[in-house]
């Protein structure tokens, strides 16, 4: 089963979240960009079509209520 254009503008969501959260960390983002404007700067841009505020919004809020352990 191949994987619908919305769920694959989820992925890239959900991974630039975590680039954007890793280099908040180091210090290679500056305090004033939010996430939104990150990942709207960096989202390839056949995705950009699919892209809303709610696909960003339940991917960071499913992120963000699920705490990630290490095995």
């Amino acid at each position: 089963m191949a994987l619908t254009s919305k769920e694959k503008t989820s992925i890239i969501v959900s991974h630039l979240v975590s680039l954007y959260s890793e280099k908040m960390e180091k210090g290679d983002i500056s305090s004033g960009q939010s996430v939104i404007d990150f990942i709207m700067k960096n989202i390839p841009q056949e995705y950009k079509s699919d892209l809303s505020i709610e696909i960003i919004d339940d991917v960071f809020n499913f992120i963000a209520s699920k705490p990630m352990e290490l095995s």
